[in-house]
């Protein structure tokens, strides 16, 4: 007798489990919750443009498949921005100047960065500089 309640039981106890799981709110929590924002994170709102004083860039080394990080300032200029970014990946060869790499905007790659990285259209998030070997 006990053989033949045990399936109707573990039938009975399926059938349980799928409408609890069908009824209850899904493991990341209810919608109120969802919808719930941070008072900091609602009056903090980018526009865009350069809005910091200190701001982090991405310098990249394209054809070698090389990325840094590194912290400027908007007058931070493009040669040091160049030394820092060889230093970092390991192009730092006494023999290589610094005037045979030539930096560009990723979004404008075919206009040379000069001056202050300030002049180049830094904004507060998302700029990279990618490093080109160009011997004069």
């Amino acid at each position: 007798m006990a053989s033949s309640s045990m399936p109707a039981a573990l039938v009975l106890l399926a059938v349980a489990m799928t409408l609890l799981n069908c009824l209850s709110p899904a493991f990341v929590g209810t919608q109120p919750a969802l919808r719930s924002t941070s008072r900091v994170a609602m009056e903090v709102e980018w526009l865009g443009g350069l809005n910091r004083d200190v701001v982090e860039v991405f310098f990249t080394a394209p054809a070698q498949g090389e990325r840094t990080r590194m912290v400027v300032t908007p007058d931070t200029t493009i040669d040091q921005i160049l030394k820092d970014g060889r230093k970092a990946l390991g192009f730092d060869q006494e023999w290589i100047p610094d005037s045979d790499f030539t930096l560009y905007n990723e979004d404008f790659p075919d206009t040379p960065l000069k001056g202050t990285i300030g002049e180049c259209g830094l904004v507060d998030f998302g700029y990279e500089v990618h490093m080109y070997f160009t011997p004069k």
